[in-house]
């Protein structure tokens, strides 16, 4: 099983040479890959709202009552919460995460969008737009100083297979249509890929170009169905 191949969390030093570039990124998508199926039938439990942010609140909470758990309790220095503040926009994403420590500003590692994939919801969101979940981490108004985030999308009508075809299709279709000099979407890394498939998640990745540095950000993406 996934949880028992987790790794208790230690925060390197600032001169560790051994430790990767992104090694609190890969170890917190580890966490969150052994966690994240236990959300849906403790969402299923408590449930008083079918609202996106009110989902979001209850991931928030769900995954930092998790590193507060047994064998996840060496992750402590990692905190979830809700719109974290932008270094340089006033867009906040919905979903950011921050190693606790006095010793550095509180700075996001890693933040993630959510959209609601339903018939009532505006679900193209998930893809572009004014509030479009991709595009405003394409052009850096979301975690511009990031190269690794990830989206959640809260699968709440038909399959995840059916909502990830359709974001791919809208995706393609930008890539023939769009006329913004100001984003690309023409790159097929821009297109979500397989990675995994855990109980009711499906894990996904794409890889989107910026106009700005860093030129261009890999997304994670989780179909997370909630039927």
């Amino acid at each position: 099983m996934l949880r028992n191949n987790i790794q208790t969390y230690n925060a390197p030093k600032p001169d560790d040479l051994s430790v990767e570039p992104k090694h609190e990124v890969s170890v917190l998508l580890q966490f969150i890959d052994c966690t994240i199926s236990g959300f849906c039938p403790y969402y299923q439990a408590i449930k008083d709202s079918d609202k996106e942010n009110r989902i979001s609140d209850f991931l928030v909470y769900y995954f930092n009552t998790c590193l507060r758990e047994e064998p996840y309790s060496g992750f402590s220095p990692f905190c979830f919460g809700k719109n974290p503040t932008q270094p340089n926009s006033d867009k906040e994403t919905d979903i950011g995460v921050v190693i606790l420590t006095k010793d550095i500003k509180p700075v996001t590692i890693i933040e993630f969008e959510a959209k609601r994939f339903s018939e009532t919801s505006k679900y193209k969101e998930y893809v572009s737009g004014v509030r479009g979940g991709i595009e405003r981490f394409k052009r850096g108004e979301h975690a511009s100083h990031l190269s690794v985030c990830g989206m959640f999308g809260y699968v709440q009508s038909r399959t995840s297979t059916t909502w990830i075809d359709k974001v791919n299709t809208w995706i393609g279709k930008l890539s023939q249509t769009n006329t913004d000099p100001d984003i690309d979407w023409t790159s097929p890394n821009e297109k979500l890929s397989p990675l995994d498939s855990f109980q009711n998640i499906e894990k996904l990745q794409s890889v989107n170009d910026r106009k700005t540095e860093p030129n261009s950000i890999k997304l994670y993406h989780y179909f997370i169905d909630l039927n």
